[in-house]
């Protein structure tokens, strides 16, 4: 899926998760996520009756998340495939236990040897340094990053969580130049911030699979999390998920052991 498409996702679900139950947003963020599969089915008369709400609020909504009106929304979520081929390719078969294990060793061996003291310590060097410190990824990732953000707080240093374009236009003017961290595992998230990323005045790092040459030019460190000789033996899913927390705690880790405040 595409950003676009996991950001819907990610704010359907935060609304439901945030708002009070029997608010507006909440029992329309609740429908579209219960009837997320017959979407072709959506008709926004009988969506405004059925949650007792007029017209109005559900184009309001649609507004809310980011469509110019409900049609779009509707045509934009008409295009998922939620990914499911590869959920079950991977999930869906007899043995799942062995062959989980097996990748996680694979993934654990590898991320070992790409992210190790030097590494790290050399990320945090520049996270400690850099006043403003921005980690911009795709919301299926968003929610480990946000762990990490919250631990950082509280050892005094701040990070700036983004999943949205718009935002990291904002860092265009800054006087003060940032530190970006990019996490975009495919390569596909990079690809629709990369023209706007390149007019930021920033020390920019990826991590990321992608192996496209381009990069080398845009950013001034690259973290390829696998290496092309292990890729088969590594589902990329697993990256979204144990890779990503097993980079963050090593650089949690490296932080407090080097920067951590006296007395906390």
């Amino acid at each position: 899926m595409d950003n676009n498409r996991l950001n819907l996702l990610y704010k359907l679900t935060h609304i439901a998760n945030e708002l009070e139950m029997g608010t507006v947003e909440y029992e329309l963020a609740k429908f579209f996520l219960e009837n997320f599969k017959s979407v072709n089915k959506w008709n926004i008369y009988q969506i405004a009756e059925d949650n007792n709400v007029s017209r109005a609020s559900v184009r309001r909504f649609a507004k809310q998340l980011g469509y110019a009106n409900f049609s779009d929304m509707k045509a934009h979520v008409q295009e998922f495939d939620d990914g499911i081929y590869d959920f079950q390719q991977f999930y869906g078969v007899e043995g799942f236990l062995d062959v989980l294990v097996s990748n996680i060793q694979s993934l654990m061996k590898e991320l070992s040897i790409r992210m190790n003291t030097q590494e790290v310590d050399r990320l945090n060097k520049l996270i400690n340094e850099n006043k403003e410190v921005i980690i911009f990824t795709s919301s299926n990732i968003a929610g480990l990053v946000k762990t990490f953000q919250q631990r950082m707080i509280i050892f005094g240093k701040r990070i700036t969580l983004l999943t949205e374009l718009d935002d990291l236009k904002k860092f265009k003017n800054v006087k003060e130049k940032p530190l970006i961290i990019v996490i975009s595992i495919s390569g596909l998230l990079l690809s629709t911030i990369l023209s706007e990323l390149r007019e930021i005045n920033a020390t920019k790092i990826l991590f990321t699979n992608n192996r496209n040459p381009i990069y080398n030019q845009d950013f001034d460190k690259l973290y390829h999390l696998s290496s092309q000789h292990h890729e088969s033996d590594i589902n990329d899913l697993l990256y979204y998920t144990y890779g990503i927390n097993f980079v963050l705690d090593l650089l949690f880790n490296g932080y407090l052991m080097k920067y951590k405040k006296e007395g906390i």
